[in-house]
């Protein structure tokens, strides 16, 4: 009874969560204000958590079909309504083609159709097709979404969606495949079993997508007294987890002037995080091929990632107005202060819980200069400029080379 409880509840709890996703398009453009995102964070979240609760705990058939039909109508009327109104009103600024929004509002449409067979059939014989349905649907957005995402990141999709396919199918057949047969073949399935399963194929998955830091923990035992051979495999994990992301065959010489922008800022967000930053498209800079040769270090992406930042760190020091002073408030220290202080230092001004103890003198006078004089939007948008700025800096580099290799 409870599995099919669930099952039921797993037939519209997924268009809630999945109406989340499509209004945080707009809400990473719109800031914290947008409505639409409140209304769904306090409102649809709250109205999904509470019918779950309440489905649960109904024990009367008659009362629980009526109360599950009622829930389902209401949960269409407010996702129709929501993605109705963003639709018309931050529409645009969802990035995609036809194809792509179809795909993002398909789970809408096929929820409508099970709500419709939900009313009209009696007899339960559309959950198995209203199960398949949706879940073609879900599959085809969470597609939609992953390739988006990994596109705007600058990354390469198709090698890690094979890996972890592969990996996942192989480690769910090998483990809960066995657990199916004795199953089948001995004891039955009943609620017990059925929920073994489920937990076995969790576990499966899990050990996929935790690969590498399961492998970071048994290696950290293995070697526990042997730092050099731990810090070589930590490197070799990590080469290897980028080496199947990184586009290599990006050309970001070719790239406009806001995607060059875009990937730029990300870089900087990234500065501390080689894995995330020899990720980057920027990494694939031809002029960084010079560098690395220069310098006698061979081409691979952590090296890459370096020398990126290497040139990164070149630029924003660059920005530093000429004198002894270590840090300045006049507007020439504008763009330095708000990329050199939170990015290299990694000071976190608004942050309550962050402290100060670590820091030096320049450093702990910025902290206080930020909290004091400069609003968190005033920030974010300073750092927009100077991200512009260093942007063109990297562009000037490209065509100083380009003209060179001529």
């Amino acid at each position: 009874m409870i599995l099919l409880k669930v099952q039921d509840i797993a037939l519209f709890l997924p268009l809630i969560l999945w109406l989340g996703v499509i209004i945080s398009y707009t809400f990473e453009n719109e800031g914290k204000h947008n409505v639409l995102w409140t209304i769904w964070k306090y409102g649809a979240l709250a109205l999904a958590l509470f019918s779950s609760i309440w489905l649960l705990c109904v024990m009367t058939p008659n009362v629980y079909a009526i109360t599950y039909q009622a829930i389902v109508c209401i949960i269409l009327f407010v996702t129709i309504t929501l993605s109705l109104w963003g639709a018309i009103s931050y529409g645009a600024k969802i990035p995609g083609t036809g194809i792509h929004h179809t795909l993002l509002y398909l789970p809408l449409i096929l929820f409508a159709c099970m709500t419709v067979l939900i009313l009209v059939s009696q007899d339960g014989s559309w959950k198995l097709w209203g199960y398949v349905g949706n879940g073609i649907g879900l599959l085809l957005f969470a597609s939609c979404v992953m390739v988006t995402e990994i596109k705007n990141q600058g990354e390469s999709w198709l090698p890690d969606f094979f890996r972890s396919f592969d990996y996942s199918v192989f480690f769910t057949l090998l483990f809960s495949g066995q657990v199916a047969l004795v199953i089948q073949w001995g004891i039955g399935f009943n609620f017990k079993m059925v929920t073994l399963l489920l937990i076995s194929i969790a576990v499966s998955i899990s050990f996929q997508v935790f690969a590498y830091p399961i492998r970071t923990l048994l290696d950290n035992i293995a070697f526990m007294t042997f730092p050099r051979l731990r810090q070589a495999r930590s490197r070799l994990r990590l080469e290897e987890s980028i080496q199947v992301i990184v586009d290599e065959e990006s050309v970001p010489e070719e790239m406009n002037e806001e995607d060059l922008y875009r990937f730029t800022r990300r870089a900087l967000s990234h500065i501390g995080d080689f894995q995330r930053l020899a990720s980057n498209p920027l990494t694939q800079l031809k002029w960084i091929d010079t560098r690395l040769q220069e310098r006698g270090a061979t081409n691979e992406v952590l090296e890459r990632a370096i020398e990126l930042k290497s040139v990164l760190l070149e630029i924003i020091h660059q920005l530093k107005p000429r004198g002894d002073e270590e840090f300045g408030t006049t507007d020439e220290w504008r763009y330095f202060n708000v990329l050199y202080f939170p990015y290299i230092v990694g000071i976190k001004p608004y942050s309550l819980r962050y402290s100060s103890e670590h820091l030096d003198a320049p450093s702990r006078a910025a902290l206080e200069w930020f909290r004091t004089n400069v609003p968190e939007r005033t920030l974010y948008n300073w750092q927009n400029a100077g991200a512009r700025v260093i942007a063109l800096s990297l562009k000037d580099r490209a065509s100083v080379n380009f003209l060179k290799s001529k």
